[in-house]
Formats: structure tokens, sequence, C-alpha cells
């Protein structure tokens, strides 16, 4: 295990996709089996946090050009979560965990919009609308704490 204390966060930005019917999209991770969480990933050296979070929109859902199908509503502030001592991926090799922002988007397409295989990598399994109540329960424990800061932050939005 890697001693975090002296380690930086990482630049993180992530995206919560809202239908008009009040639902919000989680998605489930490919290699962590019932581990859910929205779109989200670093930012890359000279980009900045909207251009990211297009990006991954991208990169983690097909969605090709997401701006066709997602407008942003809100951003949301930048929290910190510290990975657990007991996390042994190589990204907390690097971190102390990250600093995350997240983006509050009306999503207009459908479900048929979605290639979880776009990408070379692909990162999801599954995706599934939820209440954002539900989506505070199903999410990933190191990563709640983001979600209940961020909800509460654009709570007038949802």
């Amino acid at each position: 295990m890697t001693r975090r204390d002296d380690l930086p966060f990482r630049t993180n930005v992530g995206a919560i996709l809202r239908r008009d019917d009040g639902l919000i999209l989680m998605a489930e991770r490919i290699h962590m089996r019932d581990t859910w969480q929205f779109p989200q990933g670093g930012v890359d050296k000279g980009e900045d946090l909207e251009t990211a979070m297009w990006r991954e929109l991208e990169e983690e859902l097909g969605l090709s050009p997401p701006q066709d199908t997602c407008a942003i509503i809100a951003q949301g502030p930048a929290v910190r979560y510290v990975y657990p001592p007991e996390l042994d991926i190589p990204i907390a090799r690097r971190y102390a965990g990250q600093e995350q922002t997240l983006f509050l988007l009306r999503y207009t397409g459908g479900d048929d919009d979605f290639d979880l295989d776009f990408h070379r990598k692909p990162e999801f399994r599954a995706v599934r609308w939820l209440s954002p109540e539900a989506a505070v329960d199903l999410m990933w424990d190191i990563k709640r704490p983001v979600l209940v800061e961020t909800l509460k932050a654009l709570s007038e939005h949802l």
C-alpha cells in the first residue's frame, strides 16, 4: 500500500446527465461489478474543465458529439475525495485522491444514443436512470460525499 499523505490530488470532472423527468444517469464500471458512478475523468494538461467534461462524455458514453444531446445547466463546486488505503490501482499510487467538479447537464437524447464500446478501452458495462436520492444510495462509497455536496449546491436546478 502507498502512503498518500504527500501525494497531490488529481483534477477531475464528471457529468450528471438529467432527463426532463428528473432522473439522472448512473453507469456501472466494467471492471468493478456493482460499482456505479457518473461519467468522469481527469483533466488533461492544457484542457479546461468544460472541454474535459465533453471529452469524457464522448469517450465513456459514446455521445458523438455530446453537445448534440446535452446542454450545461450548472457547474458544481470542486470537491475532494481521498482514495482509501486498500484501493490498490495505479492511479491511487500517484494521487491522494481527486478534486472533482461535476457539471449538471440536460439530456435530450435517448438510450440508443449511448455506445459504451465507443472507446478502445470501455469503462462502463451498463447505465441506468435513477432519482437523485437513489443515485446517492447507489454511488460508490468513496465518491458519495462529492455527489451529496454537489446535489446540495445544485439543488435549485434539479
